[in-house]
């Protein structure tokens, strides 16, 4: 056990422990002491969140740029084809979403009401650090190692490799050490918001949309290791300490340094591949993400209107998430907030929206740590697929 608590895994399980008895503490305090432990908790959330997220952009251009630049002539092909399996992964998971909330849907929207929620102060400390966001990192990169490659400039290509190597010194001393923090913090807040108390009214969803990202994972492996003739196996069992960190921070880009160091310990997906695939796939690959946001426009449509939404507006609007998760950002709630203006045209036909739109914020909100989950162990599957493409590409 003492082992256990010393790994990465073992001090995030711990602090998520520790954050929710802490908020239940915190709400038996009085007045005073509750409002300043409060303060403590939304500043502490506030600056380790700002720090992860000034040092992510970092990681994905020292990552992925440095990646194209080895690929050499095949980059082109790469890249289509890693944009191409992740919208077949979103694609796939959202149809078992529909699939599952056919099935499922009658025996848990009969009647639901969610319990009330507080709004929190504003952190009295606000430290924002200037910086790009994920899809204008993964862009530059893009460019960044196309360029390299155009012009053949290996004193640029030596040059992203330091980059690289500072970059990855910069996740293991900075952000891991931090990590802890960030998600205590994060699970203290929602229990005093109220948020925590949600989970129990909407159980048999929750259940129902985890059992889907987990189905998921299981195929997309499975896909996986037969594409690959590989041991998907190999990879699935280090990321444990990427799964909880996931669920903890809710952000595919807060996660990446974990999920990168999980990576680097299977045997069958070739550095150079992960360290290109993970930064790639964490922007665009949000197969978690699709099914909770899918699973609950559907319960929350029956639960409003009591019956199933129109299947040709639910297929469209699949088409059309899954476009969306591409460009989505991988922070909190990315994908629900930009589809939200799609379920209004889409699936509501122009209906008021505030209503549906307040109700699916705060479930899919609840769940989005497992969506998140799910969004980041599969990238670790996309890595292999990806990585026997190319290594099938460079045989020929």
């Amino acid at each position: 056990m003492k082992r256990f608590l010393k790994t990465t895994a073992g001090k995030l399980l711990l602090s998520i422990i520790v954050g929710i008895g802490l908020g239940y503490a915190i709400l038996a305090m009085p007045a005073t002491l509750h409002d300043i432990l409060t303060q403590v908790l939304l500043v502490t959330k506030q600056l380790t969140s700002q720090v992860i997220l000034f040092i992510v952009p970092m990681i994905i251009i020292g990552c992925v740029a440095p990646s194209i630049t080895s690929f050499s002539g095949n980059v082109t092909k790469v890249l289509g084809f890693t944009v191409g399996v992740a919208y077949l992964s979103s694609i796939g998971a959202a149809s078992l979403a529909i699939l599952t909330a056919v099935l499922v849907e009658p025996m848990i929207t009969t009647q639901v009401s969610t319990a009330a929620t507080t709004d929190l102060p504003e952190a009295i400390i606000s430290l924002k650090f200037p910086t790009m966001d994920t899809m204008s990192a993964l862009l530059l990169a893009i460019i960044i190692g196309l360029g390299v490659v155009w012009i053949n400039g290996k004193k640029y290509a030596d040059a992203l490799q330091d980059f690289q190597k500072m970059v990855l010194l910069a996740v293991e001393r900075i952000i891991i050490p931090i990590l802890p923090l960030f998600v205590g913090a994060n699970f203290a807040l929602l229990v005093l918001s109220g948020k925590i108390a949600n989970m129990a009214v909407f159980m048999p969803a929750f259940m129902f949309a985890i059992v889907c990202h987990l189905v998921w994972l299981a195929l997309l492996y499975v896909i996986a290791s037969l594409y690959s003739r590989r041991n998907g196996w190999e990879v699935v069992k280090h990321y444990g300490q990427a799964y909880i960190t996931a669920v903890g921070t809710m952000s595919s880009a807060a996660t990446l340094p974990v999920a990168i160091e999980c990576m680097g310990k299977n045997k069958v997906v070739s550095p150079k591949t992960a360290s290109f695939a993970l930064p790639l796939f964490c922007n665009i690959h949000l197969c978690g993400a699709v099914i909770s946001e899918i699973f609950f426009v559907i319960t929350t449509y029956i639960m409003l209107y009591g019956h199933f939404p129109p299947v040709g507006h639910l297929a469209i609007f699949t088409v059309l998430a899954c476009v969306i998760a591409i460009g989505s950002p991988g922070v909190p709630g990315g994908l629900n907030m930009s589809c939200a203006a799609l379920v209004g045209t889409v699936i509501l036909e122009g209906q008021d929206p505030a209503t549906f739109f307040g109700i699916m914020t705060a479930v899919y909100t609840i769940v989005d740590g497992f969506g998140t989950a799910c969004n980041v162990t599969g990238d670790g599957a996309l890595a292999l697929i990806t990585d026997a493409f190319l290594e099938r590409n460079e045989s020929k």
